[in-house]
């Protein structure tokens, strides 16, 4: 499978891709630790970006046109003029500031119209098992921590018949899924996990039209798609090794745009945060957009 550069802009560490627009050809994505959102529309190449005030972790396009940004200790709401508006934070459910530094990481809109959204420590190895998944309910913006324990929360994807999430907490190097039904979450199982070190860690993800999952392997310098049964049916070859995420895109979603990172190491080739394209075997899906 020929992977190619997409994106010249090298990210810090680039992450959750999504394509909107007329023919899905408009390409959102963030660089987190230098607070950038960025763009490319995939047919013009016209490029775009700001820049927020704080780490951004994640963009999720709504339905006005608006987008919701995980920014570290938001998120907020980025309306069409730029203005910010508020939203409800993890100090305003957890009753009190966050104890030690921590940010939010992935999110995605599950098909009922529910915002998931993961937090993460800045230093995970001194706050194992400390940060949450929460819900951004879609009718009254309240915001719920749904799932405690997690680490480093990523990826999340789900079934085409909804049922279904799946769901990567990084450091406990497994992909895992949940019972989904009603904006609930249920009967957690680890379906598959690393069993050797140079797999890398499993991060974020995309699903195709066949209920296939995409995973980028931060350190490991590959996309693996698992089946419904998770076992291994295709693994894309980077040429960086720490690709962060992936989103397909395009007018049939043939396509598939994979975020990267260098991750400020100091002899970091000069590819490495670069954002690329490859075309799989198998189209995928679009995103949900956030309805309120």
């Amino acid at each position: 499978m020929k992977v190619e550069i997409w994106d010249q802009r090298r990210c810090q560490v680039g992450e959750g891709p999504v394509a909107i627009g007329a023919n899905h050809n408009d390409i959102w994505w963030v660089d987190i630790y230098n607070s950038k959102v960025l763009y490319r529309n995939a047919e013009s190449g016209a490029t775009d970006e700001y820049t927020m005030p704080e780490h951004v972790s994640f963009i999720i396009p709504c339905a006005d046109g608006s987008d919701l940004l995980g920014t570290a200790n938001g998120p907020v709401r980025r309306r069409k003029d730029g203005s910010i508006e508020k939203l409800p934070t993890r100090a305003e459910v957890n009753g009190k500031p966050d104890s030690f530094p921590e940010r939010w990481n992935d999110a995605k809109v599950a098909p009922d119209g529910h915002l998931w959204l993961g937090s993460m420590p800045y230093d995970w190895a001194k706050n194992p098992n400390a940060c949450g998944l929460y819900k951004l309910d879609k009718n009254t913006l309240k915001l719920t921590k749904e799932v405690e324990g997690i680490s480093l929360s990523n990826g999340l994807a789900w079934s085409a018949d909804g049922k279904t999430m799946y769901y990567v907490d990084t450091m406990a190097k497994s992909i895992d899924t949940f019972d989904y039904h009603d904006g609930k979450v249920s009967n957690r199982k680890v379906r598959w996990r690393v069993s050797d070190d140079s797999q890398g860690l499993p991060d974020g993800m995309c699903i195709d039209r066949e209920d296939g999952i995409w995973v980028a392997f931060w350190s490991g310098g590959v996309i693996r798609r698992f089946d419904k049964d998770f076992n291994i049916t295709d693994v894309i070859e980077m040429p960086v090794p720490m690709p962060t995420s992936c989103a397909f895109i395009g007018p049939n979603y043939e396509q598939m745009i994979i975020t990267s990172a260098h991750d400020g190491i100091a002899d970091a080739k000069e590819d490495w945060g670069k954002t690329f394209i490859c075309t799989p075997k198998v189209p995928g899906v679009g995103p949900v957009l956030f309805p309120n």
